[in-house]
C-alpha cells in the first residue's frame, strides 16, 4: 500500500471515529488489519490490570535461608526437648515486684528455670533503684545460665523511659528532639544509654521507633514525640544509630511498629486501629532499609488493621503481614516480636492464648504480654496448652513452633557468647530445673 492509500485508509478510520453513534454501530469492530497499525489480540486489556501488591512493591531480589536450616543447626540436645519447652522459649511476660527478694520476682525466676517462659519485660513499677533492678536482672539471668532469658524494657527516650537518671541511666531526649540534632549527638546519646542498660543487666531494648511522623497529632506516636520525623531517609539514619549503639553494647533492639503506626489517628493500647485510609507504602522504607545486611535483630509488629496487606486480621496476627511481607518480601530472618497482646486492639476480640496462637501461626517468634502478675502463671499455662494442642494435630503449625524456637535459641546463644567474650558475667543463683 502506497502513501496515498495509507492516508486514505487513515482518513476513513478517523471519519468513522468522528461519526455519529449509529454509524459506529454499523462499523465492523475490530477494524480489518491495515499496514502501519498495531493489530491487538481479541483478549487485549489495558494495563495495569491490577495495582501491584504491597509485597510486590518492596520485594527484594533475595531469598532468606529456609528456617529448617536454623532448626538443623541446633545442637541435638536443644532439639530433643518437649514441645511445651519450645513454646516456653517463645513467651515473654511482665512480672511483679521491685527487688530480688520479692515473691513475684522469685516466681518469674522459677518460671525461667523451668522453661515456662523465655523472657521478661520490665516496667517502671519494677524499678525501685538502679541497684535493685540490677539485682533482679542478675537473679533472672542466673535462673537458666545455659540459655539465659531475654530481659527487656522500653527505653526509647523522652516520655518512654523505664529507667531514669537516678537509676544510673542517662536522660535521653525523645526521638523528635534527637531528630532535630546532629547524627553525632544521636550516636553519643544512644551509646551512653545502651551501655548503662547493659550494665544493669538488660539485653533487649524495644526500640527504635521508626514510624514516620505523617500525622503529628497521632496520640501515640507523633503527639508524644516518638518519631524522628516524616522523612524515611532521616528516620533510617537515626534508627540505625540506635540499633548500632545497642549492638556495640551486646544488646538486641527491635524496630517498631511494623508496618508503620505513624499515620494512625487512634491508639492501639485502647482499641482497634485501622490505618487503611492513612497509611502509605513509604512507611515501610525504614523497616526495609534497617533489616538489610543483618541490621536490626528484631522487628516488633503493631496491632494495625490495614486492608492493603490483610483486610481480615491485624498485622500482628496476619500471615500475610509476617510470613508474606516481612519474611518473604523483605527477607527478614531475625526475630519477630508481638506488640503487647494485652493491649485493647487485641483484647477486645481475642484472649492472650488465642492471639498468641495466631501470632505463631503467622510466623512470629516472641509472644509478649503484660498484665496482672497474679494471673501470669495461669495465662502462660492456658497459652502453652492451646499452642501444644494445636501442634499435636497440625504439622504446619508445629513446624512454625520449631522454627521460631530455633531462631530464638540461636539468638540467645549468640548473645550469651558475645557477652561472655566482652565482659565477665554476673554472679548467678541456681534454680531447680
Amino acid at each position: 500500500m502506497n502513501l496515498v492509500s495509507r492516508i486514505a485508509a487513515a482518513l476513513i478510520v478517523t471519519s468513522a471515529i468522528a461519526a455519529p453513534s449509529w454509524a459506529i454501530a454499523q462499523a465492523k469492530v475490530p477494524f480489518p488489519p491495515m499496514d502501519g497499525f498495531i493489530e491487538r489480540p481479541a483478549d487485549y486489556q489495558a494495563l495495569p490490570l491490577t495495582r501491584p501488591s504491597v509485597a510486590e512493591t518492596v520485594s527484594r531480589e533475595c531469598q532468606a535461608p529456609h528456617p529448617e536450616l536454623a532448626w538443623a543447626a541446633l545442637p541435638r540436645t536443644r532439639r530433643e526437648v518437649p514441645l511445651a519447652t519450645m513454646v516456653g522459649q517463645l513467651v515473654m511476660t511482665s512480672y511483679g515486684g521491685d527487688n530480688a527478694r520479692d515473691a513475684q520476682v522469685l516466681e518469674a525466676a522459677q518460671a525461667i528455670a523451668q522453661s515456662e517462659i523465655g523472657g521478661v519485660l520490665a516496667f517502671r513499677d519494677n524499678v525501685a533503684s538502679g541497684a535493685d533492678i540490677a539485682a533482679i536482672n542478675s537473679l533472672l539471668a542466673g535462673a537458666k545460665p545455659d540459655l539465659p532469658p531475654l530481659i527487656a524494657l522500653d527505653q526509647e527516650g523522652g516520655r518512654v523511659a523505664r529507667m531514669r537518671s537516678r537509676d544510673g541511666v542517662p536522660t535521653t531526649p525523645s526521638a523528635a528532639r534527637i531528630g532535630q540534632r546532629s547524627l553525632t549527638t544521636a550516636v553519643d546519646a544512644y551509646t551512653a544509654m545502651a551501655k548503662a542498660l547493659s550494665s544493669a543487666g538488660f539485653n533487649v531494648n524495644f526500640g527504635p521507633v521508626v514510624d514516620l511522623n505523617t500525622n503529628p497529632n497521632n496520640p501515640i506516636i507523633g503527639g508524644v514525640e516518638r518519631s524522628y520525623g516524616d522523612d524515611p531517609t532521616k528516620v533510617t539514619r537515626f534508627g540505625r544509630a540506635f540499633v548500632n549503639a545497642h549492638k556495640d553494647a551486646d544488646m538486641l533492639s527491635a524496630l517498631k511498629h511494623f508496618p508503620g503506626h505513624g499515620s494512625s489517628v487512634g491508639d492501639s493500647h485502647t482499641g482497634p486501629v485501622n490505618i487503611t485510609e492513612t497509611w502509605t507504602r513509604r512507611e515501610l522504607s525504614p523497616f526495609a532499609a534497617l533489616t538489610e545486611r543483618k541490621g536490626a535483630d528484631m522487628v516488633m509488629v503493631g496491632h494495625l488493621l490495614l486492608d492493603a496487606i490483610d483486610p481480615g486480621l491485624p498485622t500482628s496476627l496476619s500471615p500475610k503481614a509476617i510470613n508474606g511481607l516481612l519474611r518473604d518480601a523483605l527477607c527478614f530472618s531475625g526475630l519477630v516480636v508481638s506488640d503487647d497482646l494485652s493491649m485493647g486492639a487485641i483484647s477486645h476480640r481475642w484472649s492472650i492464648a488465642q492471639a498468641g496462637e495466631l501470632f505463631i501461626a503467622a510466623g512470629g517468634d516472641i509472644i509478649v504480654f503484660s498484665g496482672d502478675p497474679d494471673e501470669r502463671a495461669d495465662t502462660v499455662r492456658a497459652l502453652t496448652q492451646r499452642i501444644v494442642e494445636r501442634a499435636d494435630t497440625d504439622q504446619e503449625f508445629a513446624d512454625q513452633i520449631r522454627w521460631a524456637y530455633a531462631r530464638v535459641v540461636h539468638k540467645k546463644l549468640d548473645l550469651a557468647e558475645a557477652r561472655q567474650r566482652d565482659k565477665p558475667g554476673p554472679d548467678v543463683v541456681a534454680f531447680a530445673e
